[in-house]
C-alpha cells in the first residue's frame, strides 16, 4: 500500500506541474507577434554554467530577475514584451543553478547568490536593480547584502525569508523520497532539495539583512497559501538600515508577478 501511495503521488506531481516547463517552440510562439523578444546565452560565473535570457540594449541599467523554486527565466517572460520597461532597463533573467538549462546542484543561498554576481558587473558604470520572488527573494537579498556598491534597488515579491515560518505540506516528505524522486522531473527534485535546507540557510543569512542599505520594496499577498503571509512583515522588520516600502495586498496570492504585474511594473518605472 505504501509503495502504491508513493507511486501515485510521484505520477500526480509530475503531471500537475506543466506550468514549470516551456519548450523552445512554446517560447517562439509566445513572442511571435511581439516587437521584442529575449536573446539567450550561457555564462561561466563560478564552477557552473548559467543560462539566461536578456534584452538587447546593453546601454541601459540592468534589471536582474531571480526566480523561485521551482522556476526558470520564463517565469518572467512577460517582462521581455514590455516596451516601456525595455526602454528603461536591460532585462536579465537567469535560470538558477540546477533549473531548466543551467548546470549545477546547489542549495546554499550564499552560493546561489555568488553564482549570479557576474550579472551585476556587466556594465561597470551602471548600478543594478534586483528583483527576487519566493525562494529567489532570499537569494536577491543575499546578493544585495554582499554587493552594496553594485545594487541600487531591491524588490522582493512574496518573499520566503523567515526561517521560523518555513511551510511544509503533507506531500513534502513523500515527494523527497528516493522512490518518488526517480519518477519526478529534475526541477521538482531541485525544489525539494532546497525546501529541506531552506530553514537552515535562512538562519545563516539573518545577520545579512542589516547590511542592506539601498531602497527596498516588499510585496506580500494576504491570500498566499505557498508561504506564510507573515513573511512580508518579517522582511520589513529585519531591514533595519534600509529605506523600505512594505505593500500588503490582502486579496492577492503568491503569484504576484502575474496577479499584480501592473503594480510591479509601476514600481519599476518609478525607480
Amino acid at each position: 500500500m505504501k509503495f502504491l501511495f508513493y507511486f501515485i503521488l510521484a505520477i500526480f506531481c509530475s503531471s500537475c506541474l506543466p506550468s514549470f516547463r516551456m519548450s523552445e517552440k512554446k517560447v517562439s510562439k509566445y513572442y511571435v507577434k511581439s516587437s521584442s523578444k529575449p536573446s539567450f546565452a550561457y555564462t561561466n560565473t563560478s564552477k557552473n554554467e548559467i543560462f539566461y535570457a536578456y534584452s538587447a540594449d546593453s546601454t541601459k541599467p540592468i534589471l536582474l530577475l531571480i526566480h523561485g523554486a521551482p522556476g526558470a527565466w520564463f517565469g518572467y517572460k512577460e517582462f521581455f514584451k514590455d516596451s516601456i520597461l525595455l526602454n528603461k532597463y536591460q532585462i536579465i533573467a537567469p535560470d538558477r543553478l540546477g533549473y531548466n538549462k543551467s548546470i549545477g546542484k546547489e542549495t546554499s543561498i550564499e552560493q546561489q547568490a555568488l553564482s549570479l554576481k557576474g550579472f551585476l558587473k556587466l556594465h561597470n558604470n551602471l548600478k543594478v536593480s534586483v528583483l527576487g520572488r519566493s525562494y529567489g527573494a532570499a537569494i536577491a537579498a543575499k546578493l544585495t547584502a554582499d554587493n552594496p556598491d553594485l545594487v541600487e534597488n531591491l524588490i522582493l515579491i512574496a518573499p520566503a525569508c523567515d526561517p521560523s515560518k518555513e511551510k511544509f505540506w503533507w506531500f513534502s516528505k513523500p515527494v523527497n523520497t528516493k522512490f518518488a524522486r526517480f519518477f519526478l522531473p529534475s526541477f521538482v527534485n531541485r525544489a525539494s532539495e532546497e525546501k529541506f535546507t531552506h530553514m537552515e540557510e535562512l538562519k545563516k543569512m539573518l545577520p545579512d539583512w542589516e547590511k542592506i542599505k539601498c531602497p527596498v520594496t516588499i510585496l506580500q499577498g494576504g491570500k498566499d497559501w505557498i508561504i506564510d503571509t507573515s513573511n512580508g512583515h518579517f522582511v520589513d522588520s529585519v531591514l533595519v538600515n534600509a529605506p523600505r516600502r512594505f505593500i500588503y495586498l490582502p486579496e492577492n496570492g503568491h503569484l504576484l508577478t502575474a496577479e499584480r504585474y501592473d503594480l510591479i511594473r509601476e514600481i519599476l518605472l518609478k525607480r
